[in-house]
């Protein structure tokens, strides 16, 4: 269908990947602008490659690169093209498909692809994507820009959470500075003293946790983030993006403990059909319509005060949490141990 620009174009393969070359992505775009054919844009980004690399060598990293190009090729070979951008980030142009749904449809398909990848060297990883996505002409009639754009798309669904694909609406994503919030909302030591400070704001013990906890909720994108104190929650804070659920109850301290590591946490980044549908707290889980999970013990000197909660309810999705995210919330838990035990001192 595109002949014209095919038998033009000199066409270059990555040597790896055996997907397109970058240039040969970029022109193609190109071409589709001067041409005026409406079609959408994507950076498609491996979720935790660096960790897959340092882990498990660059060997195995470059397996991965081959076999989620084959993958990714063979999954948008009817209603697009890819190359490899560079590293593990991947770009497709989907021509002809501007409109939002049908793009919506192709990005869910990708997204879904990785169920089916299997990696010797790797039989216990999921592998999962991210992805941002622009579209010519609704969004810019620039190619420069549509790359921005489908950036700052990207950048939202990995402060989202991962795992998910984000197209660019200018009405949700325009204010996003890339370069400059990824500094700070990924870094852990502006973000404890943020904290720190902010429990120590107003004297309130109350008015601080919930403020506290606002702020850890809306800086690291969680849907759902709350205190669990016996059968009562507390300081509950919901993402203005997320569906709000009116029916979050207490898990249960046995149901609790019983998942706890030795140091006081327990996480799942995506909760589906594989875990055992008869445990208590999978139920839980998915009587509250919670599919991904972090919780915390808040305890001081081995007297437990409760457990912080933070959770993702997005249908059928998860979310990779980043050791980041982990860092923050468990040192949050610490404070705010630690701050119930002072108030229960000074009470006495």
């Amino acid at each position: 269908m595109y002949d014209e620009f095919f038998n033009t174009i000199k066409i270059e393969y990555d040597e790896l990947t055996n997907v397109y070359d970058r240039h040969v992505v970029t022109s193609f775009m190109d071409y589709l602008l001067t041409k005026n054919i409406p079609f959408a844009f994507v950076i498609l980004d491996i979720d935790n490659f660096k960790f897959i690399n340092d882990t498990y060598g660059h060997l195995t990293g470059d397996e991965v690169l081959k076999e989620v190009a084959k993958s990714i090729k063979e999954v948008s070979k009817d209603f697009g093209i890819v190359g490899r951008y560079g590293g593990d980030e991947f770009i497709f142009v989907f021509p002809n498909s501007n409109e939002y749904q049908e793009v919506w449809e192709h990005g869910l398909k990708l997204l879904k692809s990785p169920e089916k990848l299997i990696i010797d060297a790797l039989p216990n990883v999921n592998i999962t994507y991210t992805m941002g996505i622009s579209r010519f002409p609704l969004d810019s009639t620039n190619s420069d820009e549509l790359f921005e754009l489908a950036d700052k798309a990207l950048y939202r669904g990995k402060i989202k959470g991962r795992n998910c694909f984000i197209i660019y609406l200018a009405e949700k994503h325009k204010n996003i500075d890339v370069l400059n919030k990824r500094d700070k909302i990924y870094s852990p030591v502006y973000l404890n003293n943020k904290i720190y400070n902010m429990l120590n704001s107003t004297q309130n013990f109350d008015e601080d946790s919930q403020n506290t906890i606002s702020f850890i909720g809306s800086s690291l994108m969680i849907d759902h983030i709350c205190f669990e104190k016996g059968e009562e929650l507390k300081y509950h804070y919901y993402h203005p993006l997320s569906k709000k659920f009116d029916g979050y109850k207490p898990f249960g301290y046995d149901n609790i403990i019983s998942k706890m590591d030795v140091n006081g946490f327990f996480y799942k980044n995506v909760i589906d059909d594989k875990y055992d549908q008869e445990d208590s707290l999978i139920k839980e889980f998915k009587e509250q319509s919670i599919y991904s999970s972090v919780i915390c013990d808040v305890k001081a000197y081995n007297k437990h005060f409760g457990f912080l909660r933070a959770e993702m309810t997005a249908v059928n999705t998860g979310r990779i949490w980043q050791q980041q995210d982990l860092v923050i919330l468990i040192n949050f838990a610490n404070m705010l141990g630690l701050l119930f035990y002072i108030k229960e001192l000074k009470n006495k």
